[in-house]
């Protein structure tokens, strides 16, 4: 199958891409920027499938797809996290709600077999259990949702592809990532310079954070996820489009900070227990996610614990660092 991966040549991209290649597919990377050195060095392929091009463009877009013959598209790309979206609203919406219009609308035009976006825990507004499942509400008449902007652009975007599937048989389906870590990554989350500062020999300090949780994901467990989405048989009508692909398990930067002490020998890492305003404000929606229906509809479950992930990214960067001052 011809896949177009939007934002293929970032972090979570990159390896989308590879697990697309390694299962014999041809897959393309249609994104703003060339790959980095780690995205290459996860997939070094994508120097010559990529595909320049803004999400916003649709006419760029349209000869993309029409040029490669694209048959799905995997739309990863947008702007990310809670502080830039509160930083640049106006950007965050353009780029994240008409991105995804701008993907449903080739792929309906172009009658391809699937679109599948990758959404947010963000998208959920709180919890009514231990886990966030599903069902759990994605708005709120009273507040606005805990990840700002980029949380409602997420569950905006689900709304917008219901529609899209509801009323012009466009096979749509929402993925619900979450804290997805692992080398490459972009997003500091904690975990990223407590591993790379560990690996580096140097100290991390962090004045607050400690109770902050996150399910946390191992790159190749979401686009192992976000493969078998793609793959998976046409869906039935009146099944649910929207499924959690995640770890399954939150833990707290403390907890994480425990692990990589106990994985790196010499780790010198402290971390408060306060939260910022903005982390008192986020957390209310992070919690654990519930897989059962990305195990019952997907076949798909996860196979990177935390501790084995961890220690998989810190020997991959120690690699990486061996492999960059050889060259």
């Amino acid at each position: 199958m011809n896949v177009l991966v939007t934002g293929g040549a970032g972090f979570l991209g990159g390896y989308i891409m590879a697990a697309l290649q390694r299962q014999g597919h041809e897959a393309f990377a249609y994104d703003i920027a060339p790959p980095g050195a780690d995205t290459l060095a996860v997939s070094p392929d994508i120097a010559t499938r990529f595909r320049a091009g803004q999400i916003n463009d649709i006419a760029r877009l349209f000869a993309v797809c029409r040029a490669e013959k694209i048959e799905a598209i995997i739309h990863s790309a947008g702007m990310v996290g809670l502080e830039p979206s509160l930083e640049q609203p106006i950007a965050t919406y353009q780029t994240n709600i008409m991105g995804l219009i701008n993907v449903c609308e080739v792929a309906r035009q172009l009658e391809m077999r699937r679109v599948v976006f990758v959404s947010s825990n963000a998208a959920y507004h709180k919890s009514s259990g231990a886990a966030l499942v599903e069902t759990d509400p994605a708005f709120s008449i009273r507040d606005g949702n805990p990840a700002g902007h980029y949380g409602t652009s997420k569950m905006a975007g689900e709304a917008i592809g219901l529609a899209y599937a509801s009323f012009q048989n466009l096979d749509f389906l929402a993925l619900r990532v979450t804290a997805i870590y692992g080398f490459g990554m972009r997003s500091p989350m904690y975990i990223k310079p407590m591993v790379e500062n560990s690996v580096l020999g140097r100290p991390t300090r962090f004045a607050t954070g400690g109770r902050m949780k996150r399910d946390y994901t191992h790159v190749a467990d979401c686009s192992d996820g976000i493969v078998a989405a793609l793959l998976a048989p046409p869906w039935k009508t009146g099944e649910q489009r929207v499924i959690n692909v995640a770890g399954g398990s939150a833990r707290t930067a403390a907890e994480v900070a425990k692990i990589v002490r106990d994985t790196i020998p010499g780790a010198d890492i402290e971390i408060g227990d306060d939260l910022t305003p903005l982390e008192e404000q986020n957390v209310k929606m992070r919690a654990s996610l519930d897989i059962t229906s990305a195990k019952r509809l997907l076949n798909w479950s996860p196979k990177w614990p935390l501790e084995v992930g961890i220690a998989e990214y810190a020997e991959t960067f120690r690699h990486h660092l061996s492999r960059s001052s050889n060259e």
